[in-house]
């Protein structure tokens, strides 16, 4: 009688597998089950899921076996991929259940190789059997990090959105704010600020910003949102604002403004504007931070651009219609006497130039305008049209 060829010899024992599929599949899952903790403690997989998952990868495992070790089909490597991703199982986890089912089916095999010969020849053909494994737990890992990459996504898109509803006020009564704190995971004891960070050019503008934060133990959540960064930060206590500002100016590579700290997220749309308005306060195109209310003038001019802007033109007058480089050299000077407290001396120090040089040119704005740098009432006209001036409501 002629002995039955290599071919024969493998259809028959993965025919006898697989007619006995059901019952390997009980099995099988009761060793994954044993075998990998993950899937025992899982409260989301329940244990029919995992013994279709199984059934179906069982097929197709010795099908592709009986294809010359070559799979046809990897439908339902992916399926358990997509399954195990949505339901929380750790990657590893999976992949090492493709390992338990490769040692499964060998252990199986070798059973039911009743002769020598048949044995010996299983023996040179378990590559195939590890080739497989690998290629359906390799479609497994790719199906289940795309997976993990669209729920990521679907969460991110949804968090936004939870987000802009506490921003823009529409998050409802106190509860329902609430509730979208803690989603979000900001719902703790401390007091909370409004970022508000200018974006330029599409660049960031406070890279590393959330490795910054949670080193002092601050919780944030970001948007994007009418071209400017926003954030809603929860601090620890109510003594972190400071922290905050020194950590974001930093690394703030534009301008950043900071809002008052408040305790109830229904505030948190006044808070927004708050830190709008204190982005306007500092200088265009200067990078830095400023906290809302820390200086009245230019908040006033940042809230009120229009009257700010009136003011200026009426008590700048004549100066507005000098040449650009004359214009910018007074307005300097002015900045730097305001800066060093009137001191004509140290405002010479500051700008490297003689004493009565800035007399000078302290003299030629009180010609232009009319207001002289002595008198109190002139001196504060001239230092609300100058904030006007460097916030950008007038050239300068």
């Amino acid at each position: 009688m002629t002995p039955p060829s290599a071919d024969a010899r493998m259809t028959d024992l993965l025919d006898r597998l697989l007619g006995s599929v059901d019952s390997l599949t009980d099995e099988l899952t009761a060793e994954i089950l044993n075998g990998e903790h993950s899937y025992a403690e899982s409260t989301l997989l329940s244990h029919e899921q995992l013994r279709t998952a199984v059934h179906d990868n069982l097929c197709a495992l010795l099908m592709a076996l009986n294809n010359g070790g070559v799979p046809t089909n990897m439908d339902a490597p992916r399926a358990a991929g997509r399954l195990k991703a949505e339901q929380g199982i750790p990657l590893a986890a999976l992949l090492h259940a493709f390992r338990l089912a490769g040692r499964f089916i060998w252990d199986r095999l070798l059973a039911i190789a009743l002769d020598q010969d048949s044995a010996t020849w299983l023996l040179h053909r378990a590559s195939d059997v590890w080739l497989i494994i690998d290629e359906c737990s390799s479609a497994a890992a790719e199906a289940y990090r795309t997976a993990v990459e669209e729920q990521a996504r679907r969460d991110a898109s949804a968090r936004s959105v939870m987000l802009t509803t506490l921003l823009d006020g529409t998050a409802g009564n106190s509860s329902s704010a609430w509730e979208i704190m803690r989603v979000l995971r900001l719902d703790r004891n401390g007091p909370f600020l409004v970022v508000c960070a200018e974006i330029n050019d599409g660049a960031d503008p406070l890279p590393a910003v959330e490795g910054q934060l949670r080193a002092v133990d601050i919780n944030a959540e970001w948007i994007h949102m009418a071209g400017s960064l926003l954030g809603l930060l929860a601090l620890p206590n109510e003594h972190m604002a400071l922290a905050v500002e020194e950590r974001l100016d930093g690394i703030a590579l534009s301008r950043v403004g900071i809002s008052r700290s408040f305790t109830s997220p229904l505030d948190a749309p006044n808070a927004r504007r708050e830190a709008q308005l204190a982005a306007q306060c500092l200088h265009p195109g200067a990078p830095g931070t400023h906290i809302y209310g820390s200086s009245p003038i230019a908040l006033l001019a940042a809230t009120s651009p229009d009257a700010a802007s009136e003011v200026a033109h009426t008590v700048f007058g004549p100066l507005l219609t000098l040449p650009a480089a004359e214009r910018a050299v007074l307005l300097d000077t002015l900045d730097v006497w305001f800066t060093v407290g009137g001191s004509t001396t140290r405002a010479a120090e500051h700008l490297h130039c003689h004493r009565n040089t800035v007399l000078y040119r302290l003299h030629r704005i009180t010609e232009l305008t009319g207001r002289r740098t002595g008198d109190a009432d002139s001196s504060a006209e001239l230092y609300v049209a100058l904030q006007a001036a460097r916030l950008g409501t007038i050239p300068g």
